[in-house]
């Protein structure tokens, strides 16, 4: 009798010249870099990858930052030894249309700037002897590739980084959209039990697949727990396998993120030729439209961010200790859910967010403008694809997005696509839910299984109360919709700081951090009371470049972030938040701790607190104890600073934070 599991997996691909007939062999360093199609031999340059020509000229505003071609090139040798052997070349990602070439021949080309892609090689290159790999790049705009506008910058080069794939013969299928070529499928997941289809697809270049046979072994930990043999091969060439398993250990977010081990093997005449392993996370989920989120049954209001790939000095180039610097600064703060915005983000955050326990909403770019292009709509079905396919097996990931903020400005009506890219996603893997986020009325915000919305009150005009009451007003006109919040937020320079609070413009050059932290307790206060909402994600976790913005201190600065783009300061609605999610990390921040020059003498002081009730004291003087309201916010209210230099002290019997405010001789009450 055949049993079916699910089983979610991280895409770690274990490869070694030794053990197994596959290898994985980075090709990162020694690149010559130029731009154009040619360039003089003074102009080129050595590279490492991640790599993107924008790094200078993409991130200060300037709207002319270089998008176009660049080459990229390095010399290729494939040893004798490999003669018969496969070779892949697999490119993380490639912003936005790469061309690849041997030797001047053409192999292939990709469009889409956030995905990954594999060329088979093996027809190209002659073991034993030196070729020539060139990847040209382009990252101009073209009105067939999403995403063809956006508020982010695009930048061009190779910037996740390249491997080459050695393989036998016959092997798990590398080409499959650039995936592992395996898919776990899980379904009727509970506590007491779980059922796992595994599907594995296999190539062949030159020979046929007889003899060949397909293993799939399930480890918790070390000891293994299920093991299957199939060798029943489809026309397709397609293995599928059924495993069921009782009383699994849940994936349970950010509480528990059990992962186990899949293992799956091919073996030809009793010879090991290829394998794939992956952790694996299993997990049930739903939302209801009136009582929110549910991860395992229980109720899991997802509080988290949106992050953008791109940071100061790297651009998108990051490495993984740049991811992991991310994760942590997320973390820290206590989200357990990030909305990986707005196209698809590298297979390592992923890998760390399946480890850690966050949630992950994966989205393509599908961002702002339609083109009813049939080109496009084409670029759209590949990149959604891609998006599903290659990251099928991760358990952090819970959502495909479909579309963000796509609107009707134009004569072309995005409503066809979106329900078409609904359908799609669905047909491509059934176990999970769609969603779009949308910051107007219109029919597609119906499509999805999942909606959310993109509302600033309080920074683009009106006010923090119409959060509130517009949400109410949108769940009475559909109380059938899974609603929740995609993006909230305002803008914050850390070095333009007021002792008064006024509403700034969102496009002047004041931004003043101290109406950000309102900004964020007052819409707090509303989203936190209305448990129908599935999500709240604020915008944004961190700055972030936009060149064509000309709003607070930096030109080309969205500085809507709660850490600086540098990673450098936390602002204060970072703590704010803190204070509301993370109840594992004491603390007591004070807030307005960088305006230190003031010039009132009577001032109102705040501080955020996850801790309980804490003190004031003002140069050793107490000022009382206050307890935190509902938003874990202490107000001492009228306080009369000394003239001169002022220490502030909040404390409690578990921590405790400090300040030095200096009052002028020339002040105002």
């Amino acid at each position: 009798m055949k049993r079916f599991i699910l089983l979610f997996l991280s895409s770690l691909w274990i490869f070694s010249t030794g053990l197994f007939a596959a290898e994985v062999i980075p090709l990162n360093d020694g690149w010559d870099f130029h731009r154009g199609f040619q360039a003089p031999a003074s102009e080129i340059v050595r590279v490492n990858l991640p790599h993107t020509w924008n790094a200078a000229d993409g991130m200060f505003g300037n709207t002319d930052y270089y998008r176009g071609m660049c080459n990229y090139s390095r010399k290729l040798s494939v040893p004798a030894h490999y003669q018969g052997k496969r070779i892949f070349l697999k490119v993380m990602a490639a912003q936005t249309v790469a061309d690849v070439f041997i030797d001047h021949h053409f192999v292939m080309q990709h469009r889409g700037g956030y995905t990954a892609f594999v060329a088979e090689l093996t027809d190209f290159l002659v073991p034993g002897k030196e070729s020539m790999l060139e990847i040209r790049v382009s990252n101009a705009q073209t009105m067939d590739v999403a995403p063809i506008c956006g508020d982010f910058n695009i930048f061009g080069g190779l910037y996740r980084g390249v491997e080459l794939l050695v393989a036998e013969d016959v092997c798990i299928d590398p080409t499959y959209y650039a995936s592992s070529g395996v898919f776990f499928t899980q379904t009727n997941v509970s506590e007491k039990s779980a059922d796992l289809k595994i599907e594995t697809l296999l190539s062949a270049k030159k020979t046929d697949i007889e003899g060949c046979e397909v293993e799939f072994q399930l480890y918790d930990r070390d000891r293994l727990l299920h093991r299957v043999v199939s060798t029943e091969i489809g026309a397709d060439k397609r293995v599928v396998m059924n495993i069921g398993l009782k009383n699994p250990h849940l994936w349970n977010g950010v509480k528990s993120p059990y992962l186990y081990k899949g293992v799956v093997v091919v073996r030809r005449n009793g010879k090991e030729i290829d394998r794939r392993e992956e952790e694996i996370g299993f997990r049930y989920f739903h939302a209801d439209p009136e009582k929110g989120f549910f991860l395992n049954g229980i109720p899991y209001r997802l509080n988290g961010v949106n992050r953008h790939q791109d940071r100061a000095e790297r651009a998108s180039a990051f490495y993984n200790q740049d991811h992991e610097e991310d994760l942590d600064l997320i973390q820290e703060m206590g989200c357990n859910a990030i909305r990986l915005c707005h196209y698809p983000q590298a297979k390592y955050m992923h890998q760390q967010m399946d480890k850690r326990g966050l949630v992950a909403w994966v989205e393509i770019p599908f961002v702002n403008v339609y083109v009813n292009n049939p080109a496009y709509d084409e670029n759209l079905r590949l990149q959604l694809k891609e998006l599903i396919l290659q990251n099928y097996n991760h358990p952090c990931i819970l959502f495909w997005g479909l579309f963000n903020e796509i609107n009707s400005g134009w004569l072309d009506r995005p409503s066809r696509m979106a329900a078409e890219l609904n359908e799609l996603a669905h047909r491509l893997d059934p176990s999970r839910l769609t969603m779009g986020a949308s910051n107007q009325d219109d029919d597609f915000n119906g499509f999805t299984d999942l909606i959310a919305f993109n509302k600033y009150f309080g920074w683009y005009g009106n006010s923090m109360e119409d959060m509130g009451r517009w949400i109410d007003r949108e769940h009475a006109a559909h109380p059938e919709r899974k609603m929740g919040i995609s993006e909230y937020g305002a803008g914050a320079c850390v070095f333009q700081q007021a002792d008064s609070l006024k509403q700034p413009q969102p496009w002047g050059q004041w931004h003043p951090e101290n109406w950000q932290t309102y900004y964020h307790i007052e819409n707090w206060k509303q989203l936190q009371t209305r448990d129908f909402l599935w999500c709240n994600f604020i915008w944004c976790m961190f700055d972030f470049s936009a060149a064509g913005r000309r709003e607070g201190s930096t030109m080309g600065r969205n500085d809507k972030g709660l850490v600086t783009y540098d990673r450098k300061i936390k602002k204060d609605a970072f703590y704010f938040y803190k204070a509301n999610w993370n109840q594992e990390d004491k603390f007591v921040y004070i807030a307005g701790k960088r305006l230190v020059s003031r010039t009132c003498k009577m001032v109102d002081i705040q501080a955020f607190s996850n801790s309980g009730a804490a003190e004031l004291r003002i140069n050793g003087k107490t000022y009382g104890t206050k307890k935190p309201d509902s938003v874990n916010v202490l107000e001492w209210k009228g306080v009369v600073l000394d003239e001169g230099e002022n220490k502030i002290e909040v404390r409690n019997k578990y921590c405790e934070d400090s300040c030095v405010w200096v009052l002028s001789s020339h002040t105002a009450i």
